[in-house]
């Protein structure tokens, strides 16, 4: 086998830190930190100096793999302080999108941050992520999180209501949750690019329905769509694959639309 082993870590890097399926953390590497679960404790210190792919021991033995944390690790450091967008509607909301490196997008009710984190992520260090929210605390929590996970310059944070004019134009997308977005849709419709998309996440049926028509109605949107996406997972053994008993089924409906000039 080759050696693939790169730069040894140091104090200040991201790290996941891979026991088995339910012991799956990610730490930033601090002096004389301590990762303690319920298989026994590992000092940060110990980490220091080895490689991703490496193996190091808790206190009472478990053996514990150093692997460098994926978009859906990084997603573990957020504090949640509302109900999340989870992976399997926030990569169908970013590919409807068409966002890429460089792109400038607005989010509106960041929350936790999922969203924010991963579309940071997807436009790359050239890009801009505009993100608003009207709680100052959700706001606050989010900012040291996207320090930590050295997103700092490619993420705006703003205390804001998006239902009122912004100072924002030319955006390659927006991305909405919140409880009223019909109510957010001429804002919407002044800060995209003509041709871009907007896509809206809504978690009850009631909202769904307000939401389309009103895209509808508006007469600057066309292509408007409704989704909803279920995720199943298999159990794979020899000679007994099945889908696992539990999966996640309703989380939330996405809506989609294309900005367009409103007809006069």
């Amino acid at each position: 086998m080759t050696d693939t082993r790169t730069d040894s870590l140091s104090y200040g890097d991201i790290v996941s830190i891979y026991i088995d399926e339910k012991r799956n953390f990610v730490i930033r590497l601090v002096r004389g930190g301590i990762l303690g679960t319920d298989k026994g404790f590992i000092k940060h210190d110990h980490i220091i100096g080895k490689s991703f792919g490496e193996t190091v021991y808790t206190s009472r033995g478990a053996k514990a793999y150093i692997l460098p944390p994926i978009l859906i690790d990084k997603l573990r450091l957020l504090k949640r302080t509302t109900q999340v967008i989870y992976p399997k509607d926030l990569s169908f909301m970013i590919y409807l999108s068409g966002i890429r490196p460089g792109s400038r997008v607005l989010e509106a009710g960041v929350g936790t941050g999922f969203l924010t984190i991963s579309l940071a992520n997807f436009v790359g260090p050239n890009g801009k992520v505009y993100g608003f929210d009207l709680n100052k605390k959700r706001i606050r929590i989010l900012g040291e999180a996207i320090e930590i996970l050295g997103y700092k310059d490619r993420v705006v944070l703003k205390v804001g209501d998006v239902r009122k004019p912004l100072d924002l134009r030319g955006l390659d997308a927006v991305f909405l949750d919140i409880p009223d977005p019909w109510n957010a849709l001429q804002t919407i419709y002044e800060v995209l690019k003509p041709g871009f998309p907007v896509i809206i996440y809504v978690p009850t049926v009631n909202q769904l329905e307000k939401t389309v028509i009103a895209l509808r109605e508006h007469g600057g949107f066309l292509s408007v769509h409704a989704y909803e996406l279920l995720l199943r997972e298999y159990d794979v053994s020899k000679g007994a694959t099945r889908p696992q008993t539990l999966m996640i089924g309703h989380t939330g409906y996405i809506v989609y639309a294309r900005k367009v000039f409103c007809e006069k």
